[in-house]
């Protein structure tokens, strides 16, 4: 209640509730500053400085830029395959048709198909979201689909709201909207934090949408990869924003205590020797003291020294790192490995104090979240429309026919290593002997084609039978 409410109810002698929640009412641990903003009013205004802010600490700390790479590599991998679901002919066409467009799906021609998904991945973990613009290119008559796809940072995608020219559609944060449906998607045509190399207009946007600075892109030929926290938000947030201070301060503890050892190894000894008697004469020598001379002694490893009469020597006490510096960083960097969603032995290399089921169980609660971005982000997002436009171009360029446009897919990430070989696979052939499973689905929960590993071992036996080669089959041990 409010104190306007609180009047009220005394004025008229209403009971106030005795029962609430703490959280919810001002206290010395939540104070009054919490706002009641918008999902885009919380995250807009800041999100330029709060990215720039992730790719400098990724650029220059371990902790951000190995938990970008971690959460990259244990996503994608080798990268997500595509199964499609038909049979004979036409499954080997389709399969051949995006093995050979994805060699050369980037419009750059930098990377193919899976090397994308992985920049993808990158991209919206570190920046908070990027874009994937469809290009139809000219057709040259060969065997690969002309599309390309172009990747663009969520920096080419201004934040400002406006009005489209011509249709007077309303823009919000650079998306165009008509009915309250996404229409299109407003671009810059050169990246705006590059316009001292290579902008013409001096690179600041003035928060007017034209199509003389700007490319107007239809919503089908953009996606947008980006994961919303809160209905309605529009624009996607850095995944370590949470965690961004731990780590700057962390950061910047480690390098204090750096230079401070530094420092202290670079101070060795002081000699210390009488007042003397006499103003500007030194009484050890007798000789005048000259005032802008500081005498230095270098002192080896080893060796022997025998002082002037009078002459003390004194050594500094050296600052130590402490018995508490291990743990207070390890503290910390577990803060770190806890917001960005990754397991703290992953995250340093730190596996002292664990054994193979604190390890088994922390992978499965670390994979579970990476399975909810490659099945809620990754493949609806990204990979999923791009072969459905790949396979909308082939056709109307004939390289594919039109009963491939029913054909669904299943897509299948790279498998993550066991982490107990043999016992791993004894559970999978106990499940599939239990009737738990199938050959089908554990094949292609490895991210291989069942089709293509029956053909293989077909193969294989046909060739051993050709050759006289008997091959002895090993029956694992019981579970």
């Amino acid at each position: 209640m409010n104190w306007l409410q609180r009047t009220v109810a005394k004025v008229a002698k209403i009971p106030l509730p005795k029962a609430h929640y703490k959280a919810g009412r001002p206290n010395r641990a939540f104070g009054t500053t919490a706002n009641s903003t918008g999902p885009n009013q919380a995250t807009i205004p800041y999100l330029p400085l709060l990215r720039a802010r992730v790719r400098d600490q990724v650029r220059n700390s371990a902790s951000a830029d190995g938990a970008i790479e971690t959460l990259v590599s244990e996503t994608i991998g080798t990268g997500i395959i595509p199964l499609p679901s038909a049979t004979g002919n036409l499954k080997d066409a389709l399969t051949s048709m995006w093995e050979k467009w994805g060699a050369k799906a980037d419009f750059d021609g930098v990377l193919d198909i899976y090397g994308m998904q992985a920049l993808v991945d990158r991209a919206w973990k570190e920046s908070g979201e990027v874009f994937a613009r469809f290009i139809v290119v000219p057709y040259d008559g060969g065997d690969v689909v002309p599309l390309r796809i172009q990747l663009l940072e969520a920096d080419m995608v201004p934040l400002a709201n406006g009005t489209a020219p011509g249709s007077r559609n309303e823009i919000r944060n650079g998306i165009e909207f008509h009915g309250g449906r996404r229409v299109a998607y407003w671009v810059h045509k050169t990246h705006p934090g590059e316009y001292l190399l290579f902008s013409k207009t001096g690179g600041a946007f003035d928060g007017v949408y034209n199509e003389q600075t700007m490319i107007r892109v239809p919503d089908d030929e953009m996606l947008h990869v980006y994961r919303p926290t809160r209905p309605g938000q529009l624009r996607g947030v850095p995944r370590l924003s949470g965690v961004l201070p731990t780590i700057a301060e962390l950061s910047d503890f480690d390098e204090a205590t750096l230079e401070r050892q530094k420092l202290a190894s670079a101070i060795t000894a002081f000699i210390r020797r009488p007042v003397p008697i006499d103003a500007g004469t030194d009484p050890v020598t007798g000789k005048e003291i000259d005032p802008d001379l500081v005498t230095e002694s270098e002192i080896n490893p080893g060796s022997a020294y025998t002082l002037l009469p009078g002459e003390e020597i004194e050594f500094p006490d050296m600052p130590e790192l402490g018995k508490d510096y291990a743990e207070f960083v390890k503290h910390h960097e577990r803060q770190v490995a806890s917001g960005a969603g990754i397991p703290y032995e992953l995250l340093t290399g730190d596996y002292s104090g664990t054994n193979d089921r604190t390890v088994r169980v922390a992978l499965g609660v670390f994979r579970r979240k990476l399975q909810q971005d490659q099945w809620h982000i990754i493949v609806p997002q990204f990979c999923q429309p791009v072969w459905n436009k790949v396979v909308q171009v082939g056709i109307l360029n004939s390289l594919a026919s039109i009963s491939a446009a029913k054909v669904l897919v299943t897509w299948t990430p790279q498998v993550w290593p066991y982490i107990n070989p043999l016992q791993d696979v004894q559970t999978q052939a106990a499940e599939i002997t239990a009737g738990l499973s199938s050959r089908t689905a554990k094949i292609t929960e490895r991210g291989d084609d069942p089709e293509r590993v029956d053909a293989d071992r077909a193969e294989d036996k046909r060739r051993e039978d050709a050759l006289g080669i008997s091959v002895q089959a090993v029956d694992p041990p019981n579970v």
